[in-house]
């Protein structure tokens, strides 16, 4: 039996056109070692990949959906790759993965697998808010996406004002268009 791969968490860019002003040269040293990948929409990760022009062929290489429905024996067929020894990379639609993103399901697997797990420098528009901010960086929670419904976005941003640490809550512009602000810190 050969030795497992790693598993890469693969950043990628918040904003299109951005990767040579945000993708770290460390990123594009490492993918050639990867051939293997999970992704949320394979059509965005190989226009991603294409445009860090580092592949002779994208065809060459080989892609598998890992989304929010992905089950845990679906799980255990996209990680097969990585347990026949090829490194896996895992790459969100934004930012990085595994942060309010279905990558965590492959790293929660990798660890449980022993599975030596790779995070990628790069992206992150929950660090980028937190920076922004002026806010004691030294505390914070991150509680994911608001609900979609604006009823229901309403009622959980009270319910976080209330409460006493800082919190970030990340929204997505796609998922939420009646908040104007592409991140919503509360205080």
């Amino acid at each position: 039996m050969a030795s497992p791969g790693k598993l890469y968490l693969i950043p990628n860019v918040i904003s299109d056109s951005t990767q040579e002003k945000v993708i770290p040269a460390s990123v594009n040293e490492i993918l050639p070692q990867i051939t293997h990948f999970l992704a949320e929409e394979i059509r965005t990760a190989r226009r991603y990949l294409s445009s860090l022009k580092i592949y002779d062929s994208i065809e060459a290489l080989h892609f598998q959906v890992l989304n929010k429905d992905t089950s845990p024996i679906e799980l255990s067929i996209l990680m097969k790759p990585i347990l026949d020894g090829h490194n896996v990379g895992v790459i969100s639609e934004s930012g990085c993965p595994g942060i309010a993103d279905p990558g965590a399901l492959a790293v929660e697997y990798a660890h449980q697998h022993n599975i030596q797990v790779v995070p990628l420098v790069g992206p992150s528009s929950i660090l980028l808010a937190l920076m922004a901010s002026g806010l004691n960086g030294q505390q914070f929670a991150f509680h994911g996406y608001l609900p979609i419904e604006e009823k229901e976005a309403t009622k959980v941003i009270k319910e976080l004002e209330s409460e006493s640490k800082q919190r970030i809550k990340r929204k997505s512009s796609l998922k939420h268009p009646t908040v104007t602000i592409q991140s919503l810190l509360i205080y």
